[in-house]
């Protein structure tokens, strides 16, 4: 039985969703049906049904999964035990926004801190950063939401995050939604400041847009500031090129409830090294 299998497993009963599982773990999808398709041949067992293109997890999956959980915690208290709190790895999750505006300048304070400590940090998005660290897979992660996160973890709110909306030109806001041609740059669908644009335009002004969804901020600034769309993003991610009337500020009646949060677990080991590097960010 592979430990692979077993993180395989806990991720799809979370999920319920295979295609999401392999998203998640970085595999590809006939992969999470391998693992767990060998899982249950090794036990003996179905762990999961597949009807009407919904998952679901059956009686033996459910007594198995308490079980899965208990072992992984151990296997990762095994993988940490030689490690002292002056030193090892420190496994942070964050999104971009944040990384850039908030957190790298942190970290080399932290390092001033703990000079022999390792600092992994992985940018992905806000929703896949509060799974992994629930999964145990980080020490520590960073999200910009509207709502209060999971009630499994403890949330350092860093405080409202001011959001602008921007475009190459100088025009109102009311130009824009008037504008048919009107093209939104902007990232993935699970964006918590993207949500907060579309949800509320539509709500105010029953206003859709056209959009080009990009990987990077820097890639979205770079697309607007050639005249192809506008954006909604950190102000922090556009101050440079505002000052430098490369982008202008479009003043909206959306109201802002992005907030940045500092998450963590009910850690037992690295107790000090997390709850230090959580009064550097307060």
């Amino acid at each position: 039985m592979d430990v692979r299998e077993l993180i395989t497993f806990k991720t799809v009963s979370e999920t319920r969703n295979f295609s999401k599982a392999a998203d998640i773990l970085g595999y590809m999808q006939s992969t999470v049906s391998m693992q767990i398709k060998s899982l249950e041949l090794e036990l003996g067992a179905k762990l999961f049904e597949y009807k009407k293109r919904q998952v679901s997890i059956t009686d033996a999956g459910l007594q198995l999964l308490p079980m899965v959980e208990k072992t992984l915690e151990s296997f990762s208290d095994i993988k940490k035990w030689n490690q002292t709190e002056t030193s090892g790895i420190l496994k942070i999750a964050a999104p971009e926004s944040l990384t850039i505006s908030v957190i790298a300048p942190k970290l080399q304070q932290f390092q001033k801190l703990y000079p022999h400590v390792q600092l992994e940090l992985q940018n992905a998005t806000c929703l896949h950063n509060e799974e992994v660290l629930l999964r145990g897979d980080v020490d520590i992660a960073f999200m910009m939401w509207p709502s209060k996160p999971s009630k499994r973890l403890i949330d350092h709110d860093l405080g409202e995050q001011k959001m602008v909306l921007v475009s190459s030109q100088k025009q109102t806001f009311q130009q824009l939604l008037n504008d048919s041609q009107a093209t939104f740059v902007i990232n993935e669908p699970e964006c918590s400041y993207r949500n907060q644009f579309e949800t509320s335009v539509w709500q105010q002004h029953q206003r859709q847009f056209r959009t080009i969804s990009l990987p990077s901020i820097a890639a979205i600034k770079s697309v607007v500031i050639g005249g192809l769309g506008f954006s909604y993003l950190p102000w922090e991610m556009v101050k440079m090129e505002v000052e430098n009337d490369q982008l202008f500020v479009i003043k909206t009646d959306i109201i802002n409830h992005v907030h940045g949060h500092l998450l963590t677990r009910n850690y037992k080991t690295k107790s000090n090294l997390i709850s230090d590097f959580v009064k550097v960010f307060k």
